[in-house]
This record gives structure tokens, C-alpha cells and sequence, in this order.
């Protein structure tokens, strides 16, 4: 213990002479210098740093808006698309198509769903027409889905002699009524006329999804689906399951129009009064004439057809976008009468009656219309004049 505490007097005594020296001359001034330096260096970075985050905040700021704003310039799928990181050109549907190897999906479904139930217009509840015919138009019909010879001359270009009758005068027999203000608008040409009757617009829409068609909820799978390339239309962002539904239309409004008879109760006197209808029916060359067809059920169009032997049809195009009165109305009238030898009266949709099949003439008197199911008519197209 006496050796540790002399040790520590010896430090002591050290320590205290060291630290009192009067005569330490080490010059600091450099270093001092030094420290100053980099005080205001720092400060300086402080500074700069500060400018940086401010304009950072400001840029991440500017951006934010300038994606929100163009999010909301964003009007069609493609676009939707492009704005997740799939990106694709909008394609119309009903773009001609150029490669013949490669035929669109969506035309493909179309032929394939094109059964006969399609091809028809029918009433419930009755059977569906051709249940025993298969499953597919070209098995009951011809086959509407080949492609046809290139049509000649324009569409304005008459099949048939027009009727000319007087300005100040109506003309009964034809319909025709002074002068034809849509005769430039009007499809004369009978070929040109049976390719838009028996013509489709393609179309695509989001539908919400069923067992049938499950469909997909969000952007990043529907950007992946099928068809994606044909529709405009934005995918719906509610949560929602949504398929990509593909479907065809025609091209426009088929009316045909026959003349009902019957007596009035009170008067005892025969009344004849104008009957329309909205039907599809297809138009076709056959030999040196031309043909419309249609299968109806019994009703007044099926009746007054058979019962009269003539009919009226018109084929109407509009589009309400154009201004010009030729361009936004389109298509043509129908005079026709009805070919008794093509025609065919049916029980039911499939099974016809004895004596009035398809290439078995008969007359209106010989039909027993509570036999009657359904009419598969054909007319032998008389003429084709303007819209009027």
C-alpha cells in the first residue's frame, strides 16, 4: 500500500509540472482556420440541402398532378392499357380485313354461334325452328359466312326499271311519291342491296361476368384478354368481374309491310288497313331473279302474305352524326310477291304440312290456318326503287 501511494504522489507531481508551463508556444491559428472553414461549408450545405428537399417536394408535387392530369386525359381501353404497362393499337372490328390467313377471333365466334335459332325470327313459345336440323346455319341454309364475288357497278345503279311518275302526282301501284329526294341515298343495285341485308357491324362491350362467362376484376387481366384490341370502351375499376363480350348486329332496320282485310263488326263492310313489321330477312340471286326469304310465326305478316300474295319491305340505314340528308339516310324499298312454289308452311317450326312444302304449289284457299305454325316465306323481288 505504501509503494501504490508514493506511485501516485510521484503522477500527481508530474501532472502539475507539465501543466503549468509558462513557456508552451504551439501556434493554432492554422487549425482554427481550418475549423472556420468547414463551419461555413456545412452551413452552406445545410443550406443547399435544404433548396434540394424544398424543390424535390415541389417537383414530387408537380408530378403527382401531371400524372392525376393525365389519368384524366385517358378516354379509351388502349389508352387505360398503355397507362399500366401493356401497350396495344385500337383495331376497328369492322376494319376490311386484309390477311386472309388470319381470321379475327371475334369473327370466328360469330360463325360458330350463328345457329339456326339466329337466323329467324320467332315467337315464344313456340319450338326452336330447326331443332332437328343441326347445329349450325349452313346445315339448314346456305351458308352465310362465305365470302362472295366482288359486287359490280355502284350501289346507286338500278337492278330494275324505276317508275317515273308524274311530280305533282302519287303512284300508287309503285308507293312512289313525285320526285325521289333520296334516290342518291338509295341501293338500287340489287347485289349491292343483298350484301347489306345479309351484312353484320362487330362490336365489343364490358359485361358483368356470370358463371357462364366468369370474366376478370381487375385492369392488369383485362389488359391481357382476348379481342382486347377492338373495343374502346375503359374497363370498368369498381371491383367488379367483367367479360369481354364480343356480339353482331345488322347493319339496319328491315321492315316489311302487308295489308290486313277483315270485317268490321258494326258495319259488316271489308276493311283493309295497313300492317308493318320488323323482321330480319336475307336477299339472294337465284338464277336471273332475285329472292327474299324469311321464317316467321303464324301471325298478321305470315297470314296477309299468304292470303294476298304480295308485300312491301324497306331496308333502312341512319346515322344521326351527318348532316347531309343522302349520308345519314340509306337503303331502299322492296316491291315483291310471293312465290307460292318456294314457299312452306309448317306445324310448329320444324315439320311441314302435307301439300304446302317447299316446292309443292298451293293456293291461299286450300290453307287450314289452325294447322298453321309457322310460314317460311319467299318473294320474288319485283323491283327495287328509292327510299321515300
Amino acid at each position: 500500500m505504501k509503494n501504490k501511494f508514493k506511485l501516485s504522489l510521484l503522477c500527481v507531481s508530474i501532472l502539475a509540472l507539465t501543466g503549468c508551463n509558462d513557456d508552451d508556444n504551439t501556434d493554432t491559428s492554422g487549425l482554427e482556420a481550418q475549423i472556420a472553414t468547414l463551419e461555413t461549408q456545412n452551413s452552406e450545405l445545410t443550406s443547399s440541402n435544404k433548396t434540394l428537399t424544398e424543390n424535390n417536394d415541389a417537383l414530387t408535387a408537380d408530378n403527382t398532378g401531371l400524372q392525376a392530369k393525365a389519368v384524366s386525359y385517358i378516354s379509351n381501353f388502349s389508352q387505360q392499357c398503355a397507362e399500366a404497362g401493356v401497350k396495344f393499337d385500337y383495331v376497328d372490328p369492322n376494319a376490311p380485313i386484309v390477311a386472309a390467313s388470319a381470321t379475327p377471333s371475334y369473327m370466328v365466334k360469330a360463325a360458330e354461334e350463328a345457329d339456326c335459332l339466329s337466323c329467324h325470327t320467332y315467337e315464344a313459345p313456340v319450338e326452336v325452328p330447326h331443332a332437328d336440323y343441326g347445329a349450325t346455319c349452313s346445315q339448314c341454309h346456305d351458308n352465310p359466312h362465305l365470302e362472295e364475288a366482288p359486287i359490280e357497278g355502284k350501289p346507286t345503279d338500278p337492278t330494275f326499271t324505276q317508275p317515273n311518275p308524274s311530280p305533282t302526282l302519287v303512284d300508287g301501284k309503285t308507293g312512289a311519291s313525285g320526285s325521289f329526294y333520296y334516290t342518291p341515298a338509295s341501293y338500287l343495285n340489287a347485289d349491292y342491296l343483298a350484301s347489306r341485308l345479309s351484312g353484320s357491324v362487330h362490336n365489343f362491350e364490358w359485361a358483368e361476368a356470370t358463371d357462364e362467362a366468369p370474366g376478370v376484376d381487375n385492369l392488369a387481366a383485362a389488359c391481357q384478354l382476348e379481342d382486347r384490341e377492338h373495343i374502346k370502351a375503359m374497363f370498368p375499376t369498381d371491383g367488379k368481374s367483367y367479360s369481354l363480350n364480343g356480339f353482331s348486329n345488322q347493319m339496319g332496320a328491315k321492315l316489311i309491310s302487308t295489308v290486313n282485310k277483315f270485317t268490321d263488326e258494326e258495319t259488316n263492310e271489308i276493311v283493309e288497313t295497313a300492317n308493318i313489321a320488323i323482321f330480319g330477312y336475307g336477299m339472294k340471286k337465284e338464277g336471273d331473279d332475285y329472292t327474299v326469304s324469311m321464317s316467321i310465326g303464324k301471325n298478321n305478316t305470315c297470314y296477309n302474305a299468304v292470303m294476298n300474295g304480295e308485300a312491301r319491305m324497306s331496308y333502312y340505314e341512319y346515322d344521326p352524326m351527318l348532316s347531309v340528308k343522302h349520308e345519314r339516310n340509306q337503303g331502299a324499298r322492296i316491291l315483291a310477291t310471293l312465290d307460292y312454289t318456294k314457299t312452306a308452311l309448317k306445324q310448329g317450326w320444324s315439320t311441314v304440312l302435307p301439300g304446302f312444302g317447299a316446292g309443292e304449289n298451293f293456293t291461299p284457299a286450300q290453307v287450314n290456318w289452325e294447322d298453321v305454325g309457322s310460314c317460311s316465306l319467299v318473294f320474288k323481288v319485283d323491283s327495287i326503287i328509292p327510299l321515300g
